[in-house]
Parts: C-alpha cells; structure tokens; sequence
C-alpha cells in the first residue's frame, strides 16, 4: 500500500504537466510489455523522490494488469496509468545511452486548442492546473508520434540512482 501511495504521488505531481487523457493505454500500435526492459531497471530520482523499476514492477505496482500498462520502443519508455475515469494518462520516458553517458527524462504530451483538429478529441475539460484538458481516441501512429516529438518544454530529469 505504501508503494501504490507512492507512486501516485509521483503521477498525480507530475499529471500537472499533461493536458491529455486516452481512451486506450498509449501507443496503440504496441503491444504491452509482460516485462520491463533491463536497461529501464533500477532507482531514479525524480525530485526529492527515489521511485524502483524492476522487472515487473514500479514502486512494487506489477505491470501485469490493466491497471499499469507498459510499452516500449526505441529509447522510449511508455507508462498508462488507469486513472479514476476509466481513461489512461501517459507518461513517457526517454533514456539516451552511449559509451558512458546516460541522459533519461520524462516528457509530458499536451495538445493546445490549435491542434485539436488533428486528433480525434471526445471530450474536453478545464484541468485543475488552469490548462483545458483533452480525452482523445483512436490514436494513429503518425498522430502519436507528433504528439510525442511535438513536446519541447515539459521534461522531468531523472537520476539514476543504482
């Protein structure tokens, strides 16, 4: 019960900086991951917060239920969480290694109101963050990709810890 508080924490803090819900776990075209990848094992620190990932788990939450969904491609990193409405909030981590640097952020997606017409939006909202939220559907490839690559400033560092 303590990691499951934990890790809200961490994801309800960190929702301020989306504005996008989905209908379905993100992205789509993926399939969920039974496991977690090696290479996203081990501590971060996100703030003031040290958060686990280990083979099938974050903060001692397995990724084996609806609840949880994880998905990776490339140096991409996906987590839907299920939030209270049924809906998958997204979070999404970008791990860049090579030699001996390693670099991982979060990036939150957001879409503005000048976008809206290239998603299939089903509802809208005003957050409690200020910012007008969006429940979007039927998410294509290319329509999740310029969503992912259209992020610039909301990045979390992460530190790995171990």
């Amino acid at each position: 019960m303590k990691n499951l508080f934990f890790l809200c924490v961490l994801f309800f803090s960190l929702a301020s900086c989306t504005n996008v819900s989905f209908v379905n776990h993100q992205p789509e075209f993926l399939e969920p991951l039974s496991e977690i990848p090696e290479k996203y094992h081990g501590s971060f620190l996100i703030d003031t917060d040290t958060h686990a990932v280990t083979l099938g788990a974050i903060d001692g939450m397995s990724i084996n239920s609806d609840s949880i969904v994880v998905k990776a491609r490339g140096n991409y990193f996906y987590v839907n969480i299920l939030d209270d409405n049924g809906n998958y909030e997204l979070y999404i981590y970008k791990l860049i290694r090579y030699l001996d640097y390693e670099n991982s952020y979060a990036v939150f997606p957001n879409i503005d109101s000048e976008q809206t017409h290239l998603f299939n939006v089903i509802d809208e909202w005003n957050c409690n963050n200020g910012k007008q939220c969006y429940l979007v559907d039927n998410v294509s490839e290319n329509q999740f990709n310029l969503l992912v690559n259209s992020v610039t400033s909301e990045k979390v560092e992460l530190k790995r810890i171990d």
